[in-house]
């Protein structure tokens, strides 16, 4: 069975919610190290491989095999500790407050968001907290549409209905739940979903850390098709912390191209040039466990 099968099963999150419930801090962080240390020794293994390239190329192609085998146990590392955060937490709300800290800009991103005079749309990147992130805003009363991955399997389907137990309006990516983000952003609601997990079968091909990636363009479609700016999100453990920190770039405005490809690619383009120094930050806590550049997985060392 693969690995992101494994790891995504409803059994196995299931697991981790109760570990996590149960077991300290000390405990959690510690089994969380074991099983990230247990995983990173998969070298062969396609999630772990997706990880080796998405680092090689975040690392500029500088870095060697043995450095990619510290960097790759380093998200793994984080991750863990993310997830643990995620399961000791989500079920307290005082320990969401406390857990995540919002940054001036993202202060700035929910005012404008509670206000529903104008539309927003939030690209949110895989790195630290992100899922933790989701109720903090939720507590804060800001109320977007969450635009999840589409087709859910069903370890994603279970995580789905966690998150709407904590209010959180969830829904999988399809025409339907396109056609209704459309609407609300036009009617002044804000939209939040994915920005850096890439989809197979893409037709173009965004450049993304000076090379194309499977990033989808659908995101920006909708934010030109509703014409409202979009904002990068990153939720960012502290360095010695063990609290983190929501950021929101500042609103990116679409400019708009006779040339509809050229529209959706330039600016898909701006966006991901803008959550580069994002990653820049904490490139171990970007939790991105598919291939961004799938056409490098051959060629990293």
């Amino acid at each position: 069975m693969k690995l992101q099968k494994i790891l995504f099963s409803p059994t196995v999150n299931r697991m981790g919610l109760w570990l996590g419930e149960h077991l300290s801090p000390q405990w959690g962080y510690r089994l969380g190290s074991w099983v990230a240390n247990a995983i990173s020794r998969r070298k062969n293994a396609e999630q772990v491989r997706a990880v080796r390239a998405n680092q090689w190329v975040l690392s500029g192609y500088q870095a060697g095999a043995v450095e990619l085998d510290v960097m790759v146990k380093a998200v793994y590392l984080s991750s863990s500790r993310s997830l643990y955060d995620y399961y000791h937490c989500m079920r307290d709300p005082e320990e969401i407050r406390k857990k995540i800290i919002f940054d001036t800009s993202f202060d700035n991103f929910m005012k404008r968001s509670k206000t529903a005079m104008e539309g927003s749309l939030g690209l949110i990147l895989h790195m630290g907290a992100f899922d933790l992130a989701g109720y903090a805003i939720t507590l804060s009363g800001m109320r977007p549409q969450i635009l999840s991955y589409p087709n859910p399997n069903t370890g994603y389907q279970w995580h789905n209905e966690l998150r709407r137990q904590a209010g959180l309006n969830v829904t999988p990516l399809s025409m339907k739940a396109l056609h209704q983000a459309n609407l609300f952003l036009k009617s002044g609601g804000t939209v939040i979903t994915g920005l850096d997990r890439p989809w197979p079968g893409a037709h173009q091909y965004p450049y993304f850390l000076g090379a194309p990636t499977h990033i989808p363009v659908t995101p920006i479609q909708m934010a030109l098709r509703t014409r409202v700016p979009v904002a990068v999100i990153a939720c960012i453990r502290q360095p010695g912390s063990d609290h983190y920190i929501l950021f929101a770039s500042d609103l990116i405005e679409m400019r708009p191209n006779a040339n509809r490809d050229v529209e959706l690619v330039e600016n898909t383009e701006r966006v991901l040039a803008v959550a580069e120094p994002f990653l820049r930050m904490a490139p171990e806590q970007w939790a991105m466990f598919y291939p961004v550049w799938p056409q490098i997985l051959s060629e990293m060392p």
